[in-house]
Parts: C-alpha cells; structure tokens; sequence
C-alpha cells in the first residue's frame, strides 16, 4: 500500500493586482483533478463566503472579527485535507485589503500580514507552509490600485492618491523580510508579475508541491482588465451625478482598454525610468533574503 506524503499547505497571498484572479480562476478549473492528485484547493470562491473565511473558521487571534469556529482547529483542517495531503489555500485579502475606507495604502504594505500567517500555520499544526507572493513595478502597481479605488467609489484624482500613497512606500523586500521571519513559514516563492504569462506553470508546480506530477491549463481570457485613461476621466466628470461604485464599472464597461483607447498611464518616462531601477534593487534585496526562492526563468 502506498504511502501518502505528509500533510503540507501552500498559501497564496497575493498581492492585490498581481494576476490573482487569472491564477485562483486557473486552479479552480482544475479542482477535481487537483484532488485525485491528493490536492484540495480554496479560494476566493470558497473563503469569502459569510464566516467561511480563514480566519473564521479558525478563530484566529489576528483576524480581529473571527468568531467563534464550529470545528476544532485539529478537526477544521481535517475537514479541509479531507483524504489529500496538500492544501493550497489562496485569498489575497488574509494579509489585509488593499485599501482603507480613505483610500489608503497602509504602511509598511499588509502590516499584519505576518501574525496572521503565523497564526493560520500554527491553527492548521501541518509543518512549516510554503507562502506564494507575486511582486510589481511599484509605478504599475500604484496604477493599477488607483483604478480599484476608483472602481471601489473613492473618486479622488492620481495627484491625489499618490499624494496619499507615494511610489516609495511600495516596497516588496520589507513584507518579504516580514514573513521570512515567521517561524511557522517554510519556503517563500516569489515572482515578477511582469513575467507572470510565463511563469505560471512553476508556480502551479511549486503550489501543488512535489510529489503532484500534473500541469494545470492556465484560463484563456484576461481577468479584471485595468481602466483606460478615457474611463478615468469619465468617472472624474461625473463623481457627483451617480453612485460611486456603479460609475467605475458603467465607465469600464463603456471605454474598455483597446488600440483607440490607451490604458490610463499617468508618469512621465522620466518617473517610470526611475520607478524600474528602484524595482530593480527591491528584487535584489528579495534574492538575498534566506529562505526565498524566485521563480525564474
């Protein structure tokens, strides 16, 4: 009779726009074959449910608003391994959410990312966990948040939100460092999500671990397309004529990014030029942090 690897968990933390929805969308096409493998994956789908979240179902300490479980916490991850020995448990809103009600990024980027992380581990008692996190150019990564917070109903102009949140406080190496830290976490994988189309199936690998030998088919179509520069300043013309999060999504819906209509692209070269060596440097510092590995090429 053969016998079953010991119980591991892979749990992916984002970040906020870094491909997330494609790679969660991706894993939960291949949920059944993810299980004959011995793999029980959760997602968004699964973990966003009314008092379905991790923190709920595990009463964890750090998630301030986590009530009492039904379950044990041995019992809770029984429940989730079922008969697998592989769990990949991916939300990027455990660490915290992108924004505040301000539209706010908190400094240092998802400060309690690291308790709760620890307090999931030690809940689940199945070995160190391997954590998953996808980085970004700090310039497309503000970006990209602004039209969330757009698209969230906090209609403040880029000047205005940089102004709340400066290039220089996204800075990956720091959360990083944070979670290396953490003596319930294992291995840390890393990747560019510039390079995210090409390294997605070393990140499918290194999730499902290695004793699973299958390939996960990756979804066709692009997920939560960024805003074009005419949606933005259609929502900014009209901030007082509707409700706030319906005119983000009427304005995506009405001038999608395409050939004639350029994605919304607020920095100067020089500004970009500058936010790429800082990038740069960031991964660097990544590299040289003990016990990370960066999917490369």
């Amino acid at each position: 009779m053969n016998q079953l690897p010991p119980r591991s968990v892979a749990l992916h933390i984002g970040a906020h726009k870094t491909a997330t929805t494609h790679l969660q969308r991706s894993l939960v096409m291949q949920k059944e074959a993810l299980i004959k493998a011995g793999v029980r994956y959760y997602g968004p789908d699964m973990l966003r449910r009314p008092k379905r979240s991790l923190g709920d179902v595990f009463g964890l300490e750090a998630c301030v608003s986590a009530p009492s479980p039904t379950r044990s916490r041995a019992e809770q991850a029984d429940f989730m391994f079922k008969d697998g020995h592989r769990l990949i448990l991916s939300d990027e809103n455990f660490v915290g959410v992108l924004h505040n009600k301000h539209g706010g990024i908190l400094s240092p980027l998802y400060p309690m990312a690291a308790e709760r992380v620890q307090d999931l581990a030690e809940a689940i008692d199945a070995g160190p966990i391997d954590v998953f996190i996808g980085v970004r150019n700090p310039a497309s990564f503000l970006v990209s948040a602004y039209g969330q917070a757009l698209l969230g109903g906090n209609l403040i102009t880029f000047d205005d939100y940089t102004t709340r949140n400066p290039l220089a406080q996204i800075y990956w190496p720091g959360l990083v460092a944070r979670l290396s830290q953490c003596s319930a976490v294992g291995r840390i994988f890393v990747w560019q999500y510039e390079d995210y189309r090409w390294r997605f199936h070393k990140i499918c690998a290194a999730m499902m671990g290695e004793a699973v030998d299958m390939r996960i088919v990756p979804i066709a179509e692009h997920v939560n397309r960024g805003l074009s520069a005419a949606a933005v300043q259609h929502v900014l013309d009209n901030a007082q004529s509707m409700d706030a999060q319906r005119l983000g999504d009427q304005a995506r819906k009405a001038f999608p990014v395409s050939d004639t209509c350029p994605a919304f692209a607020p920095f100067c070269d020089e500004a970009l030029a500058l936010a790429e060596q800082d990038y740069a440097t960031q991964l660097r510092e990544i590299a040289a942090i003990e016990g990370v590995t960066v999917l490369g090429p």
